[in-house]
Protein backbone atom coordinates (compact mmCIF):
# COMPACT_ATOMS: atom_id res chain seq x y z
CA UNK A 1 0.00 0.00 0.00
CA UNK A 2 2.75 2.28 0.84
CA UNK A 3 4.50 1.94 -2.54
CA UNK A 4 1.45 2.98 -4.67
CA UNK A 5 1.06 6.08 -2.53
CA UNK A 6 4.64 7.05 -3.15
CA UNK A 7 4.16 6.63 -6.93
CA UNK A 8 0.97 8.68 -6.83
CA UNK A 9 2.73 11.45 -4.96
CA UNK A 10 5.54 11.47 -7.45
CA UNK A 11 3.08 11.60 -10.35
CA UNK A 12 1.28 14.55 -8.81
CA UNK A 13 4.55 16.35 -8.17
CA UNK A 14 5.61 15.76 -11.79
CA UNK A 15 2.34 17.17 -13.12
CA UNK A 16 2.69 20.22 -10.92
CA UNK A 17 6.24 20.77 -12.17
CA UNK A 18 5.21 20.31 -15.81
CA UNK A 19 2.35 22.75 -15.34
CA UNK A 20 4.72 25.30 -13.83
CA UNK A 21 7.09 24.93 -16.80
CA UNK A 22 4.30 25.39 -19.30
CA UNK A 23 3.11 28.53 -17.52
CA UNK A 24 6.65 29.90 -17.49
CA UNK A 25 7.12 29.29 -21.22
CA UNK A 26 3.76 30.86 -22.03
CA UNK A 27 4.74 34.05 -20.22
CA UNK A 28 7.96 34.20 -22.34
CA UNK A 29 6.05 33.75 -25.58
CA UNK A 30 3.65 36.52 -24.65
CA UNK A 31 6.56 38.87 -23.87
CA UNK A 32 8.29 38.11 -27.21
CA UNK A 33 5.05 38.63 -29.07
CA UNK A 34 4.56 41.99 -27.40
CA UNK A 35 8.09 43.04 -28.40
CA UNK A 36 7.50 41.98 -32.03
CA UNK A 37 4.29 43.95 -32.22
CA UNK A 38 6.07 47.00 -30.83
CA UNK A 39 8.84 46.70 -33.45
CA UNK A 40 6.27 46.41 -36.26
CA UNK A 41 4.47 49.47 -35.01
CA UNK A 42 7.79 51.40 -34.96
CA UNK A 43 8.59 50.40 -38.57
CA UNK A 44 5.15 51.45 -39.75
CA UNK A 45 5.60 54.82 -38.05
CA UNK A 46 8.96 55.33 -39.75
CA UNK A 47 7.45 54.50 -43.17
CA UNK A 48 4.63 56.94 -42.55
CA UNK A 49 7.14 59.64 -41.56
CA UNK A 50 9.18 59.02 -44.76
CA UNK A 51 6.10 59.27 -46.96
CA UNK A 52 5.11 62.53 -45.32
CA UNK A 53 8.65 63.93 -45.81
CA UNK A 54 8.68 62.88 -49.48
CA UNK A 55 5.31 64.52 -50.06
CA UNK A 56 6.58 67.68 -48.37
CA UNK A 57 9.69 67.86 -50.57
CA UNK A 58 7.62 67.32 -53.70
CA UNK A 59 5.30 70.10 -52.65
CA UNK A 60 8.20 72.48 -51.95
CA UNK A 61 10.06 71.82 -55.29
CA UNK A 62 8.74 74.34 -57.91
CA UNK A 63 7.39 73.05 -61.23
CA UNK A 64 8.99 74.17 -64.58
CA UNK A 65 7.38 77.15 -66.28
CA UNK A 66 6.01 76.94 -69.82
CA UNK A 67 9.00 78.92 -71.15
CA UNK A 68 11.43 76.57 -69.44
CA UNK A 69 9.64 73.55 -70.85
CA UNK A 70 9.85 75.03 -74.37
CA UNK A 71 13.56 75.90 -73.97
CA UNK A 72 14.28 72.37 -72.75
CA UNK A 73 12.50 70.94 -75.78
CA UNK A 74 14.43 73.28 -78.10
CA UNK A 75 17.78 72.24 -76.62
CA UNK A 76 16.90 68.59 -77.01
CA UNK A 77 15.99 69.19 -80.66
CA UNK A 78 19.26 71.09 -81.21
CA UNK A 79 21.29 68.22 -79.77
CA UNK A 80 19.47 65.79 -82.06
CA UNK A 81 20.13 68.03 -85.10
CA UNK A 82 23.84 68.34 -84.33
CA UNK A 83 24.17 64.60 -83.93
CA UNK A 84 22.46 64.07 -87.31
CA UNK A 85 24.78 66.61 -88.99
CA UNK A 86 27.81 64.91 -87.47
CA UNK A 87 26.70 61.54 -88.83
CA UNK A 88 26.04 63.04 -92.27
CA UNK A 89 29.48 64.74 -92.31
CA UNK A 90 31.16 61.48 -91.38
CA UNK A 91 29.38 59.70 -94.24
CA UNK A 92 30.33 62.49 -96.71
CA UNK A 93 34.00 62.42 -95.70
CA UNK A 94 34.05 58.67 -96.04
CA UNK A 95 32.57 58.87 -99.54
CA UNK A 96 35.03 61.64 -100.53
CA UNK A 97 37.94 59.55 -99.33
CA UNK A 98 36.82 56.69 -101.57
CA UNK A 99 36.20 58.96 -104.57
CA UNK A 100 39.13 59.16 -107.06
CA UNK A 101 40.80 62.61 -107.28
CA UNK A 102 39.38 64.92 -109.92
CA UNK A 103 41.60 65.79 -112.84
CA UNK A 104 42.88 69.37 -112.89
CA UNK A 105 41.32 71.43 -115.70
CA UNK A 106 43.56 72.08 -118.64
CA UNK A 107 45.09 75.57 -118.52
CA UNK A 108 43.38 78.08 -120.73
CA UNK A 109 45.82 79.44 -123.29
CA UNK A 110 46.37 83.16 -122.94
CA UNK A 111 45.03 85.19 -125.83
CA UNK A 112 47.53 86.38 -128.38
CA UNK A 113 48.66 89.96 -127.91
CA UNK A 114 47.43 92.22 -130.74
CA UNK A 115 50.69 94.23 -130.75
CA UNK A 116 54.38 93.60 -130.12
CA UNK A 117 55.88 96.19 -127.77
CA UNK A 118 59.55 97.14 -128.25
CA UNK A 119 61.26 99.45 -125.75
CA UNK A 120 64.56 101.26 -125.34
CA UNK A 121 65.73 103.33 -122.37
CA UNK A 122 69.14 105.03 -122.65
CA UNK A 123 71.02 108.09 -121.42
CA UNK A 124 74.02 109.44 -123.35
CA UNK A 125 76.03 112.58 -123.99
CA UNK A 126 75.63 113.52 -127.68
CA UNK A 127 77.46 116.36 -129.52
CA UNK A 128 75.18 118.75 -131.39
CA UNK A 129 74.70 117.60 -134.98
CA UNK A 130 75.58 113.96 -134.17
CA UNK A 131 72.98 111.22 -133.90
CA UNK A 132 72.26 108.80 -131.08
CA UNK A 133 71.41 105.35 -132.46
CA UNK A 134 69.35 102.95 -130.32
CA UNK A 135 67.11 99.92 -130.66
CA UNK A 136 68.40 97.30 -133.10
CA UNK A 137 65.31 95.07 -132.72
CA UNK A 138 64.43 92.35 -135.19
CA UNK A 139 61.78 93.69 -137.54
CA UNK A 140 58.47 92.10 -138.48
CA UNK A 141 60.00 90.94 -141.77
CA UNK A 142 62.79 88.31 -141.76
CA UNK A 143 66.28 89.82 -142.04
CA UNK A 144 65.11 93.32 -141.09
CA UNK A 145 66.24 95.50 -138.17
CA UNK A 146 64.58 98.56 -136.66
CA UNK A 147 66.87 101.33 -135.41
CA UNK A 148 66.04 104.72 -133.95
CA UNK A 149 68.13 107.85 -134.52
CA UNK A 150 67.87 111.09 -132.50
CA UNK A 151 69.83 114.18 -133.61
CA UNK A 152 69.97 117.21 -131.25
CA UNK A 153 70.56 120.74 -132.54
CA UNK A 154 70.03 124.31 -131.43
CA UNK A 155 67.72 126.81 -133.06
CA UNK A 156 68.92 130.39 -133.44
CA UNK A 157 65.35 131.66 -133.35
CA UNK A 158 64.74 129.96 -130.00
CA UNK A 159 67.64 130.61 -127.60
CA UNK A 160 67.90 128.08 -124.78
CA UNK A 161 65.80 125.54 -126.67
CA UNK A 162 66.89 122.24 -128.19
CA UNK A 163 65.59 120.91 -131.49
CA UNK A 164 65.36 117.12 -131.58
CA UNK A 165 64.98 115.36 -134.92
CA UNK A 166 63.99 111.69 -134.63
CA UNK A 167 64.02 108.98 -137.30
CA UNK A 168 62.81 105.40 -136.98
CA UNK A 169 64.35 103.30 -139.77
CA UNK A 170 63.80 99.73 -140.95
CA UNK A 171 66.83 98.37 -142.79
CA UNK A 172 68.39 95.04 -143.79
CA UNK A 173 70.41 93.39 -141.03
CA UNK A 174 73.55 93.35 -143.20
CA UNK A 175 73.63 97.17 -143.36
CA UNK A 176 74.28 97.45 -139.62
CA UNK A 177 77.88 96.35 -140.24
CA UNK A 178 78.38 98.97 -142.98
CA UNK A 179 77.15 101.68 -140.59
CA UNK A 180 79.23 100.35 -137.69
CA UNK A 181 76.11 99.58 -135.66
CA UNK A 182 76.56 95.81 -135.36
CA UNK A 183 76.58 96.02 -131.54
CA UNK A 184 72.96 97.22 -131.54
CA UNK A 185 71.60 93.84 -132.65
CA UNK A 186 69.19 92.36 -130.10
CA UNK A 187 66.59 89.62 -130.15
CA UNK A 188 64.93 90.94 -126.99
CA UNK A 189 61.93 93.25 -126.81
CA UNK A 190 63.80 95.58 -124.46
CA UNK A 191 67.07 97.24 -125.47
CA UNK A 192 69.49 99.46 -123.53
CA UNK A 193 72.24 99.61 -126.17
CA UNK A 194 73.18 102.86 -127.89
CA UNK A 195 75.84 104.12 -130.28
CA UNK A 196 76.98 107.48 -131.65
CA UNK A 197 76.76 108.43 -135.33
CA UNK A 198 78.79 111.34 -136.68
CA UNK A 199 77.29 113.61 -139.36
CA UNK A 200 79.07 111.74 -142.18
CA UNK A 201 77.69 108.35 -141.25
CA UNK A 202 74.30 109.91 -140.65
CA UNK A 203 74.35 111.34 -144.18
CA UNK A 204 75.37 107.92 -145.53
CA UNK A 205 72.41 106.38 -143.77
CA UNK A 206 70.03 108.90 -145.31
CA UNK A 207 71.50 108.25 -148.74
CA UNK A 208 71.04 104.50 -148.26
CA UNK A 209 67.44 105.13 -147.31
CA UNK A 210 66.93 106.77 -150.72
CA UNK A 211 68.91 104.32 -152.86
CA UNK A 212 69.15 100.92 -151.14
CA UNK A 213 66.30 98.44 -151.50
CA UNK A 214 64.79 97.34 -148.20
CA UNK A 215 65.57 100.61 -146.35
CA UNK A 216 62.59 102.70 -145.27
CA UNK A 217 61.99 105.50 -142.79
CA UNK A 218 59.03 104.52 -140.61
CA UNK A 219 58.64 107.95 -138.98
CA UNK A 220 60.64 111.18 -138.66
CA UNK A 221 58.96 113.63 -136.26
CA UNK A 222 60.72 116.71 -134.85
CA UNK A 223 60.19 118.46 -131.51
CA UNK A 224 61.50 121.69 -130.00
CA UNK A 225 61.78 121.77 -126.20
CA UNK A 226 63.40 123.96 -123.59
CA UNK A 227 66.73 122.99 -122.13
CA UNK A 228 66.16 120.40 -119.37
CA UNK A 229 62.45 120.10 -120.11
CA UNK A 230 60.87 116.73 -121.02
CA UNK A 231 59.01 116.37 -124.31
CA UNK A 232 56.99 113.56 -125.84
CA UNK A 233 56.79 112.64 -129.50
CA UNK A 234 53.93 110.34 -130.47
CA UNK A 235 53.18 109.08 -133.97
CA UNK A 236 50.59 106.36 -133.44
CA UNK A 237 47.66 104.96 -135.37
CA UNK A 238 44.50 103.50 -133.86
CA UNK A 239 43.67 99.95 -134.91
CA UNK A 240 40.20 98.36 -135.26
CA UNK A 241 40.82 96.25 -132.13
CA UNK A 242 41.32 99.39 -130.03
CA UNK A 243 45.11 99.21 -129.83
CA UNK A 244 47.59 101.81 -131.14
CA UNK A 245 50.65 101.12 -133.26
CA UNK A 246 53.66 103.33 -133.86
CA UNK A 247 56.36 105.03 -131.75
CA UNK A 248 56.07 107.07 -128.58
CA UNK A 249 59.34 108.79 -127.61
CA UNK A 250 59.97 110.63 -124.34
CA UNK A 251 62.98 112.99 -124.51
CA UNK A 252 64.76 115.20 -121.98
CA UNK A 253 67.69 117.19 -123.43
CA UNK A 254 70.16 118.98 -121.13
CA UNK A 255 72.79 121.24 -122.68
CA UNK A 256 76.27 121.17 -121.15
CA UNK A 257 78.06 124.30 -119.93
CA UNK A 258 79.81 124.81 -123.30
CA UNK A 259 76.58 124.56 -125.28
CA UNK A 260 78.16 122.09 -127.71
CA UNK A 261 76.66 118.78 -126.53
CA UNK A 262 73.46 117.53 -124.99
CA UNK A 263 72.75 114.89 -122.46
CA UNK A 264 69.83 112.91 -123.83
CA UNK A 265 67.54 110.83 -121.59
CA UNK A 266 65.41 108.76 -123.94
CA UNK A 267 62.50 106.38 -123.37
CA UNK A 268 61.28 104.91 -126.66
CA UNK A 269 58.28 102.59 -127.01
CA UNK A 270 57.33 101.12 -130.38
CA UNK A 271 54.16 99.07 -130.86
CA UNK A 272 54.11 96.87 -133.97
CA UNK A 273 51.13 94.85 -135.23
CA UNK A 274 51.57 91.20 -134.29
CA UNK A 275 51.72 88.88 -137.28
CA UNK A 276 48.79 86.40 -137.23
Amino acid sequence: MRQPRIILCLSIAANIALTACVLFLWDGVKAARAESLSAIRNLRQQVDDLEVAAKSRAAVKPALSDAEVLELARLRNEVTRLRNEQRAAALTNSAAARRPPALAPAPTPSPAQPVTKLTSNVSAQVPLGHALALGGWAGPEPGQRIVGFITPATDASSPGAVLLETRLVSLPDRLLDRLGLQDLRTDQAGSQSAAGLDPARLAALLKLAEQEAGVSILSSPRVLTANGQAATVSVTQAQPDGTHTGPVIKLTPTLDATGTSVRLDVGLELNLPTNP
